[in-house]
């Protein structure tokens, strides 16, 4: 028969790595659970409100039957490129579709010249907009119907002609 004392001995011994093992595993899964809980969208769901949002010269863009939300920032070339692609896609007379384009920064004259009936600025103080979407990535869009519902959402740059059609039907 084994002597407990032994087995005690075995036990303090070893026990130490189990409890570093469940402790990583433990951290792990808090961390996902972190992540997933980050997004704060879901297709098919209401946008969250833009509130505490200044407009760039007190510009609106013109209602429209589909409203792509962009997320920017001047320092991400990749922002600055899937910018001039949306902006595109808005002067494209097959699609209706209204820009919204968010930054955290203060980047009027960058901005300034994109103004259109169908492009606006939206000037989030205090990064309330970011957060309330839950971006943790630029480029970032997220595309709503006229009902304030999200169609689609992603990497900007993914977004084009074909990909608008198919999505809302147009």
């Amino acid at each position: 028969m084994a002597n407990p004392q032994n087995i005690r001995i075995f036990v303090r011994r070893y026990d130490c790595p189990m409890k570093h093992t469940v402790l990583a595993l433990l951290l792990v899964m808090a961390v996902s659970l972190g992540e997933a809980a980050a997004q704060n969208i879901a297709l098919g769901e209401r946008v969250p409100e833009m509130k505490h949002t200044v407009w760039l010269d007190g510009h609106r863009a013109e209602p429209s039957t589909a409203t792509y939300i962009e997320f920017y920032h001047s320092a991400n070339e990749m922002s600055d490129a899937a910018l001039e692609r949306l902006c595109r896609l808005c002067d494209d007379a097959e699609c209706d579709l209204r820009l919204i384009v968010v930054t955290k920064e203060k980047v009027a004259p960058r901005l300034r010249p994109l103004l259109s009936p169908h492009v606006a600025v939206a000037l989030d103080q205090g990064g309330r907009g970011f957060a309330a979407f839950g971006v943790s990535y630029l480029p970032f869009g997220v595309l709503v119907d006229a009902r304030k519902r999200t169609l689609w959402m992603g990497n900007s740059l993914q977004m084009n002609k074909q990909l608008f059609h198919q999505i809302t039907n147009q």
